[in-house]
Parts: C-alpha cells; structure tokens; sequence
C-alpha cells in the first residue's frame, strides 16, 4: 500500500470501512470487535512507518483469517489515504483467480461506484487511464 498522508489519527467513518463494519454473516457482523481493533491498530501502525520508499507489509498464518482482516485493513486504509494495495498470492494460477474473486466481491460496492478498480496483474491493461488512476487500486499478484 502507498500512504499519501501523514496523520496518525485515523478516520473510522470513511464509506469504506464503514461499509465493511455493516457486513453481516448469518445476522452477526462480520468484523467484531477485536478485529476492528486489530484492523485499526493495523492501520496506526502502517501510517506511522510507511512511505512510498518503505512501504508496509502484512503477513499472516494459513487458515487464519487474515484474507478478511487484510480486507478491513485495506478498507481502513483507502479511508485514510492509501491509494493502493498490492496483494501477493502464492504462484498458483488457482489462488490468484480465488484471491482477485474474494476481493472483487467483497468491495463490490465500491467497484460498482469507480471508487476501487481490482486488477489481477497478468490481466493488467497496457495503459491505466488518469480516471482509473484517480481511483483506489488492488493490485493481485502471484509471487514468483
């Protein structure tokens, strides 16, 4: 992810986190409060590191629901000016299509407004438009 700012408060009214908080799972949220506070802690910590020379990076256990956190993490994050999120897979062709699925489902909403574009890299167009450029990123890749 690249920050363009540098505040460590965070806003946690931004439409995207917002909008993952209100997800629900068989009538329960979907991000309960620890995980909010991890996303949050998260986040603090990725604005007070990171610039575009030393990015931030998260890594996570198998199983561990990090795919979802990560998805609350970048939804934080695109609330308090990271402009784009680069998620690396593992080299299989499988997960990546699994992975540019689960995210492009997932802020749905926000692609369906052109407020995020998810690109799956080896599908990457030539030439990214100013109004593409203009939007939150996703970029998938598989780690080679």
């Amino acid at each position: 992810m690249t920050n363009t700012t540098t505040t460590t408060s965070l806003d946690l009214n931004g439409s995207f986190y917002a909008g993952f908080r209100k997800k629900l799972r068989a009538g329960a949220p979907v991000y309960g409060p620890e995980e909010q506070a991890a996303i949050q802690e998260t986040v603090g910590e990725l604005l007070a590191v990171s610039t575009a020379s030393q990015p931030g990076m998260l890594l996570g256990k198998i199983q561990s629901g990090k795919t979802k956190t990560f998805l609350g993490i970048m939804a934080l994050a695109f609330d308090n000016g990271f402009d784009i999120a680069v998620v690396l897979t593992k080299p299989t062709t499988a997960l990546a299509k699994q992975t540019f699925k689960r995210i492009s489902k997932d802020f749905a909403d926000f692609i369906d407004a052109d407020e995020v574009k998810v690109y799956d890299i080896l599908e990457l167009p030539h030439r990214l438009t100013q109004f593409e450029l203009n939007q939150k990123l996703v970029f998938v890749v598989k780690k080679q």
